[in-house]
């Protein structure tokens, strides 16, 4: 029966399965419709929580494994990235907080803005310099302001994200059986080479991709640190870990930070020297960092993209969607060659394009020599 109704024609549908057809189409376009409205602000969240559950997982099946409690190792594995990011989180928090207050106060802004005018004096004239640096600081209080405006209308979508992902990071840890067995319950059997493809590709792409960001990340920021140990900058830890936040950003997010520091050097500690090596160091580390080292670790990782492919889907990603361009570009990635590899099937060089190419190469190069040797035969008479 289902074969005869799989197989019956356009022309022999009935009007009632025509309109039972088009009911159900129209209730699955608004099940998406409210399913993307329901996660897209948290979609990011979601597979990010899936994606540290993979890389998370080994330690919780050895915690497993000695304390014979999943709900509890699971909880143990996560407390060790939470406990850490909350305590450096809080640490740069109190820093920037106090250091923000000490900027609002007026009496130590004039202080900065005479510093700076007399640093500038022999090449700028004072009063100008004054007059530029006090419209400044009013304009940098001003979108200081409207950023943490910004930042509490934003802070309902943040602790909401924050929930999906730990719980569902949680949820990954303790259920992984149950959803594999869920999926592939669900999933035709026809579609059995495309499931596994679309495992390999996008698994492979968003695990290379996050493993690259964070290691690229921790790196930038630990350069940070040391060379504001090295030159005694102030808010140092503050400000590595502000480096590790807006680095997502590639091509842009280092340079809120060493290039204020530069100037910083060159102002109020007078060495250019100092500041010199701060600012090339920086451009060399965000240059060398989002053009090479991230693609070549995340191609490293994944096995599935080489360095180009990983590069693009990077940068491209980030450009797109922002910082959830991290993931979601290598995703697409994946996602379309999944579908390519699955279009296309096995790769056989004895099907393939490239043999008949060489096979037709082979003959015309045969032709030829075999032209030119009936063109040197009466010569050779």
């Amino acid at each position: 029966m289902s074969e005869s109704g799989e197989s019956k024609r356009l022309g022999e549908v009935t009007v009632g399965e025509a309109k039972r057809g088009l009911i159900y189409a129209a209730l699955t376009a608004l099940a998406l419709f409210l399913f993307v409205r329901l996660l897209g602000e948290v979609f990011v969240a979601l597979l990010l929580g899936t994606v540290a559950a993979a890389y998370l997982l080994p330690v919780q099946m050895w915690l497993e494994r000695h304390l014979r409690a999943r709900a509890g190792s699971a909880l143990i594995t996560i407390a060790l990235i939470v406990v850490p990011l909350v305590a450096t989180v809080g640490y740069g928090w109190y820093e920037m907080s106090g250091y923000s207050a000490e900027m609002q106060d007026k009496g130590r802004r004039d202080h900065i803005i005479a510093d700076i005018s007399e640093s500038l004096a022999p090449y700028v004239s004072v009063e100008n310099t004054r007059t530029v640096l006090q419209n400044a600081f009013v304009e940098a209080l001003e979108r200081s302001g409207e950023a943490i405006v910004d930042f509490k209308k934003r802070t309902a979508v943040l602790l909401v994200s924050a929930t999906v992902f730990f719980f569902t990071l949680f949820y990954v840890l303790t259920q992984r059986v149950r959803l594999a067995a869920y999926i592939k319950l669900r999933v035709p059997g026809d579609f059995l080479p495309f499931y596994e493809r679309l495992g390999v590709n996008v698994g492979g792409a968003l695990r290379g991709a996050l493993f690259a960001v964070m290691v690229d990340q921790t790196a930038k920021a630990v350069v940070i640190l040391i060379l504001n140990f090295i030159f005694g900058v102030p808010l140092a830890v503050a400000l590595a870990l502000v480096t590790f936040l807006v680095g997502f950003f590639p091509l842009l997010g280092e340079w809120a930070v060493y290039i204020p520091v530069s100037i910083f050097l060159l102002v109020f500690r007078h060495s250019p020297t100092a500041a010199a090596v701060y600012l090339l160091i920086g451009l060399a580390m965000t240059i060398g960092s989002s053009l090479v080292l991230r693609p070549k670790l995340a191609a490293r990782s994944a096995e599935r993209f080489n360095f180009y492919w990983m590069l693009v889907g990077l940068v491209t990603g980030v450009y797109a969607f922002g910082i959830p361009g991290v993931v979601l570009g290598p995703a697409i990635l994946g996602f379309a060659k999944a579908i390519m590899d699955t279009l296309a099937g096995d790769v056989k060089y004895e099907t393939s394009l490239l043999k008949e190419e060489r096979a037709q190469r082979t003959e015309e190069t045969a032709a030829r020599a075999a032209g030119e040797e009936k063109d040197l035969s009466p010569a050779a008479r």
